[in-house]
């Protein structure tokens, strides 16, 4: 008789902590490669987006309107090499070389009754004291068409885009 070793065999427990775990390092390394992988899908006029940052490397993201993170609602696209058609409206362009050459045209999503300085340091709407001399108060909101005139000495900022007027005052 020969004389045979022992073959040790890993027990079925462990066999099934490997495969899952084979899984779910898979999935994960799927999921961040098609995260990385997928180009940002230019918004449609009317939807909403969430802006972080500044315009050198700011953060989009699409969410829905009553979402409390909106901050902004898209006007359109245009060329990468041009101006967005308003003067008023915020841009951002996709830097991922997969992403679409467009600039991404938005309106800020203010609140009625609230503050916000004059100044854009990013796309970041904070909101701020109105007793600041550099802040605007946004005295009125419309999705009116045509909206409302505005009173006297205030000054009005409209988006017809996006059916979206606001009646901006001084503190």
């Amino acid at each position: 008789m020969m004389n045979e070793e022992a073959v040790p065999r890993t027990s079925l427990g462990k066999r099934v902590l490997t495969y899952a775990a084979t899984v779910i390092v898979a999935a994960i390394a799927i999921y961040g490669l098609s995260e990385f992988l997928t180009p940002v899908q230019p918004p449609k006029q009317g939807a909403c987006a969430f802006l972080t940052g500044n315009p050198k490397d700011g953060r989009y993201q699409a969410v829905e309107c009553d979402a409390s993170t909106a901050n902004f609602v898209a006007l359109g696209t245009v060329a990468k090499s041009a101006a967005c058609p308003d003067a008023s409206a915020w841009d951002w362009v996709p830097s991922r070389g997969i992403d679409p050459n467009v600039r991404f045209c938005f309106a800020p999503l203010y609140a009625e009754g609230e503050c916000y300085r004059d100044a854009r340091s990013g796309y970041d709407l904070t909101t701020a004291d109105c007793a600041d001399q550099n802040a605007f108060r946004v005295n009125k909101i419309s999705r009116d068409v045509p909206a409302p005139a505005c009173g006297p000495g205030e000054k009005t900022l409209a988006y017809p885009a996006v059916k979206l007027t606001y009646c901006l005052g001084r503190r």
